[in-house]
């Protein structure tokens, strides 16, 4: 499993959509438009079959990094709770 798999199976089971996704990688720290989203979440015709005609997809298909999966989880933990603010004496 790859980290775009976790990213469409953590999609669909939390039901979150394009523009939410969107909003999570913002939050993280990651600037990205909703296209770049839908191209990260579709998924790739490698991982449905074991064909070689990659050559005409790899234009269309958008990868995630370990940086960007980081990010987005990072993001979604701050959009479900809210920024905490560093208490008195804290880093």
């Amino acid at each position: 499993m790859n980290n775009k798999d976790i990213l469409i199976r953590l999609r669909y089971a939390l039901d979150i959509k394009d523009e939410d996704m969107k909003e999570i990688f913002e939050l993280g720290g990651v600037k990205i438009t909703k296209e770049e989203v839908q191209k990260i979440l579709t998924k790739s015709k490698e991982s449905e079959d074991n064909d070689t005609d990659r050559e005409e997809d790899d234009a269309e298909d958008q990868e995630c990094t370990n940086l960007m999966l980081e990010s987005f989880l990072n993001g979604f933990i701050i959009f479900n709770r809210g920024k905490q603010d560093p208490k008195l004496g804290e880093p």
